[in-house]
């Protein structure tokens, strides 16, 4: 073997062990090449940059043409040309490119092949997520938290996932033995005061109509505000609680100023939208 262990020269010595059993750990991408051919080193370059970019997610092997070996190998694999690159996935051969390739087409060969079963539940995950399927977003990530139970990251996208199904006890039990500094979770604890506010609500749609309908609707648009700093649409909730503020300063028993007061809180103090809308709101009150 090469001392760089994701790439090795092929050898009568090695050739069964990269091309069948290392190949069962991970696929095994099989470089023919020559000397004295020049799109053969155009293509070196982009090949020693997928390797480092994969981290030993894939085997580079590197086979001479001009050499016995090389010569078995393209008669039994049926290469007439080089550059070729062939890839070894549990021991078989499943892709053949021939030519001088762009790292884009490598890539849509290579990332099918490297992805883990984890990995692929995450990709599923977030197809999920995007279609609006949250209970079935939920129940895959169940299934990648029984391989990786302390990953925090997937913790914290589980939080945000029962927070949007209305689960909030579970929401909060979960959060309660996630630590302090887990990445992104500072962002969902401080919205599960705004959840809890609408965990009986209509959906921004409803709400957006309702307002549609009758722009007076207070209600419908105090509950739309909430629901939009969920969504991170911050700029538009405190523009229509200004808006209440500015028509109804009875609604709520002042409902709308106090609830800006939280959204401030939650921007946290040096945020500029926070800064902005403080002074339109002391503008407005005095």
């Amino acid at each position: 073997m090469n001392e760089l262990p994701n790439i090795v020269d092929l050898t009568e010595e090695n050739v069964r062990e990269v091309l069948v059993e290392q190949s069962a750990q991970r696929p095994v991408l099989l470089d023919i090449w020559a000397e004295w051919c020049e799109p053969c080193k155009s293509q070196l370059p982009i090949l020693a940059n997928l390797v480092e970019n994969y981290q030993g997610k894939f085997l580079l092997a590197k086979l001479d043409a001009d050499q016995p070996l090389g010569q078995q190998l393209m008669a039994q694999l049926g290469v007439r040309s080089v550059p070729t690159l062939v890839f070894f996935h549990q021991g078989q051969p499943v892709q053949v490119l021939s030519g001088l390739q762009t790292e884009v087409a490598l890539r849509e060969v290579l990332d099918p092949l490297t992805i883990s079963p984890v990995e692929r539940i995450r990709l599923q995950v977030d197809q999920l997520i995007d279609e609006g399927q949250h209970e079935q977003a939920l129940l895959l990530l169940q299934q990648i938290l029984q391989e990786e139970p302390k990953n925090h990251a997937l913790q914290v996208l589980q939080v945000n996932l029962l927070l949007e199904v209305g689960r909030l006890d579970d929401a909060k039990a979960l959060m309660a033995v996630l630590p302090d500094d887990a990445a992104g979770i500072a962002q969902p604890r401080a919205k599960l005061a705004f959840y809890e506010m609408v965990v009986h609500a209509p959906q921004m749609a409803e709400l957006e109509a309702r307002l549609h309908d009758d722009e007076k609707d207070h209600e419908a648009r105090y509950q739309l505000a909430i629901r939009q700093v969920i969504a991170d649409e911050n700029e538009q909730a405190l523009e229509n609680l200004l808006l209440i503020v500015r028509t109804d300063r009875t609604f709520r028993e002042d409902g709308a100023r106090l609830l800006m007061l939280k959204v401030f809180d939650q921007l946290g103090a040096g945020d500029p939208m926070a800064k902005r809308y403080r002074g339109k709101l002391f503008g407005l009150m005095h």
